[in-house]
């Protein structure tokens, strides 16, 4: 089965929740694309590789669970990617959510193709729509 463009950047995915989930800081800033901008649903904007990775060392020590990813859509056009999907923050093993907490949420990234043949990530939005819920991970 050949792997097309598509299945590369679902790949460049795939690192980053890996990456995310084990907080390897290096491997999860190897994603990003000099140009990055995400926009997280609870905090300011954040532009850039540098602020991106104060970000993410800034935020480790809270992370816990599994962050896990359902695709609902996917587009490639040349040299972008968009994928967009629903996520979960899965509490460990013996831990229940409290009343009212709903670690889910929608992201969508947008990916570029870079000069090496590598994507990386460009843009990054989450949010906290009501119709995404943990049952949509069961």
């Amino acid at each position: 089965m050949k792997t097309t463009e598509l299945d590369k950047a679902r790949a460049t995915l795939d690192a980053w929740l890996d990456a995310l989930n084990a907080k390897d800081i290096d491997a999860l800033i190897a994603v990003y694309d000099p140009e990055i901008v995400y926009a997280n649903a609870v905090a300011p904007l954040v532009q850039g590789v540098d602020q991106i990775k104060s970000w993410f060392e800034m935020i480790f020590p809270n992370i816990t669970g599994t962050l896990l990813y359902k695709e609902e859509t996917a587009f490639l056009e040349g040299s972008m990617a968009l994928l967009s999907g629903v996520y979960y923050f899965e509490p460990p093993a013996g831990v229940t959510l409290a009343e009212g907490d709903n670690p889910t949420g929608r992201v969508l990234v947008a990916l570029r193709r870079n000069a090496d043949g590598e994507w990386k990530f460009l843009f990054d939005m989450d949010n906290a729509p009501p119709d995404v819920s943990p049952a949509l991970f069961a």
